[in-house]
């Protein structure tokens, strides 16, 4: 249960820090800025507070905004200018190469390598939702790119802002973005908190989407949910069931090798509700414990 805290204490707080860098600079030279410059701002926002009918998360609604979709703790609105934002969009893919439009069984969403960079996950990703909705073709620059420093367990996570162009003109994206480990069978969840808006208003809107990502919540048995293996893992192999066997048993325990390796990588990042308390106030790292990512001591 905390080692999924933990992983949502990282999003959580990468996309805070990120996105009030962006409001205190416009959207340029994001990462040389302190987030602290935009703090301010984004405590000011008012917040309705919303709830998913499924009990699944929550969140803080701007004033003039309207939620679009809460469920399976995924929350989306919508702003007055055209702005949008995604709090925990999870996509799963197989790792297989990418054909845009094209759909997996069983709940995958996408085929997407695993070795493509995060940049490029995103990118298809993107292509893919228009493919899906018969959109027409975006073109998506990067424009900022920064990784989250994680464990290798847990996977990799960026902060990105990007420059999207469609029939509707020219749009800036502000996201954290995460691609968790595959399972054995190759497939992966890709969770990512996005803020999107029209050129013209996004860095207007940069301190609204703060305070709507600060104020983001998934209970713990959604969260656990969440953030496990879309495959559970292979049951052991019972002593001498091996013998005999041959490459199915050398799989099985590669698979289960694997698994436990994972388990002693991730047991470093352990952490209590303090830490996602601490991301979602957005507390800089010089008060954050070590164990929660910052430079504060235990």
């Amino acid at each position: 249960m905390a080692i999924s805290q933990r992983k949502l204490s990282l999003l959580l707080s990468s996309a805070a820090a990120f996105l009030a860098a962006v409001a205190a600079t416009g959207g340029c030279h994001a990462a040389q800025q302190p987030a602290t410059g935009a703090s301010s701002a984004a405590v000011a926002v008012q917040l309705q507070p919303y709830t998913a009918s499924d009990q699944s998360a929550s969140a803080g609604v701007p004033q003039g905004w309207k939620v679009t979709n809460g469920q399976q703790s995924v929350i989306t609105m919508s702003g007055p200018q055209g702005e949008s934002v995604t709090l925990g969009n999870t996509i799963i893919a197989q790792n297989a190469a990418f054909q845009a439009g094209q759909r997996g069984s069983n709940g995958i969403d996408i085929s997407m390598p695993y070795s493509a960079t995060l940049a490029q996950k995103l990118g298809m990703i993107i292509e893919q939702n228009a493919a899906v909705a018969g959109k027409p073709n975006l073109q998506m620059t990067i424009n900022s790119a920064t990784p989250v420093q994680l464990p290798a367990a847990l996977g990799q996570c960026g902060r990105f802002i990007a420059s999207l162009t469609g029939a509707q003109g020219p749009d800036k994206i502000m996201a954290v973005f995460c691609s968790l480990p595959p399972d054995t069978r190759g497939a992966y969840k890709n969770i990512f908190v996005m803020a999107t808006a029209p050129a013209a208003v996004a860095a207007q809107s940069a301190p609204i989407a703060q305070a709507i990502f600060r104020s983001y919540n998934i209970p713990g048995p959604w969260l656990k949910k969440k953030l496990g293996p879309v495959n559970a893992p292979p049951p052991a192999a019972k002593p001498g069931s091996g013998s005999g066997s041959g490459s199915a048993a050398s799989t099985m325990a590669e698979a289960n090798e694997l698994n436990r390796e994972t388990a002693i990588g991730i047991a470093g990042a352990d952490n209590s509700s303090l830490c996602v308390s601490l991301a979602l106030r957005s507390t800089p790292p010089r008060e954050t414990p070590k164990s929660c990512g910052g430079t504060k001591p235990d």
